[in-house]
């Protein structure tokens, strides 16, 4: 296969702050046996610049905000196809030409590697995970995540080695997009989502499920070597009040935006995504209600039901009410 008409820009949304991991992934780019064209950095207004220079990046200050700074990946991108990315990730040095290959290989628009194993879960943290937010690992089906009706996903528990599969999400830490794909689905739109403390919300799954629900193939890319350096996950003994009030926020406006409110849904459907969803926020609440009990903190299970009752008023807000459908029209 011929690579010589590939060219592509580096979209990197950072705070500055990464240091060394933000460093290991300016150079494994600026490695690759493809090179990119352009590496643009948006960086987020009132943050430095950091005091290294790799190669080629070009910074570029936009205004705070996840959403924002995904949404800014556009500017000054002349080139066919865009890798979205975050500030901490490892390339080998053939992993942007793998996933052109796979890419093209499969006919899809956008291609994300795997960088979050959930199939490589413990059996006691593919529990906890069902039992707080409704995920669930699915035998394999020759497909990588699927989005339920309650808002969260599914996720194959046991892909092939080396699999590129059909996906309708992806973590939002890395995709290669053809750049018209990712402008047509006007990320712009969901800015509404940056009002909300960073780190609450789900923007990634809006952002891929988004490309999925309006016509894009999206696939996913199995064992390709491509590393998240700084993939921890949360402490649910460290989270605050107030970051387990919004993430419940997010949880029911996710799914109020990408599973209930779409357009086309009839009545029926949108019936059985309310009765998915109160599934899911009684299994959360009760999840919630005995970790309350056992660690002596109620503010897990307060801040859940807070937080959830705030996103049914914010749907039903005027603010909210004035954004566009998540289903553009063709």
């Amino acid at each position: 296969m011929s690579n010589r008409n590939f060219e592509y820009s580096v979209a990197i949304r950072t705070l500055g702050t990464g240091g060394e991991k933000y460093r290991q992934e300016l150079e494994s780019l600026h490695r690759q046996t493809i090179k990119p064209k352009h590496i643009f950095i948006y960086l987020a207004e009132g943050y430095k610049r950091p005091d290294f220079q790799v190669g080629i990046e070009e910074y570029i200050p936009v205004h705070k905000g996840l959403v924002h700074q995904r949404a800014a990946s556009l500017q000054g991108v002349d080139t066919d196809y865009i890798l979205i990315l975050d500030d901490d990730i490892f390339f080998p040095d053939d992993g942007v030409e793998k996933l052109y290959e796979s890419m093209i290989a499969h006919g899809a628009d956008c291609i994300a590697p795997e960088t979050f194993n959930n199939a490589g879960m413990s059996q006691f943290m593919k529990l906890g995970y069902y039992m707080a937010n409704g995920v669930v690992a699915r035998p394999d089906d020759d497909n990588a995540i699927k989005i339920m009706r309650n808002g969260t996903f599914s996720f194959n528990r046991n892909p092939k080695k080396g699999a590129v599969s059909p996906t309708q999400s992806f973590p939002g830490t890395a995709c290669l997009c053809k750049t018209e794909a990712f402008r047509k689905i006007h990320y712009e739109d969901e800015l509404w989502i940056d009002q909300f403390p960073a780190g609450t919300f789900g923007e990634d799954q809006i952002m891929s499920y988004k490309l999925h629900k309006n016509g894009y193939k999206v696939v996913m890319a199995h064992d390709t070597g491509i590393l998240h350096l700084d993939a921890g996950t949360n402490n649910i003994h460290n989270k605050t009040y107030k970051k387990i009030k919004f993430r419940a926020l997010s949880y029911y406006m996710t799914w109020y935006r990408t599973c209930y409110d779409l357009k086309g849904n009839n009545a029926l459907e949108k019936f059985r995504c309310i009765l998915a969803f109160s599934w899911r926020f009684g299994l959360g609440t009760l999840t919630r209600a005995l970790f309350s009990i056992a660690k002596f903190q109620p503010k897990h299970l307060i801040g859940y039901i807070h937080g959830t009752l705030k996103g049914i008023a914010f749907a039903q807000s005027k603010e909210y009410k004035a954004q566009k459908n998540f289903i553009i029209a063709k």
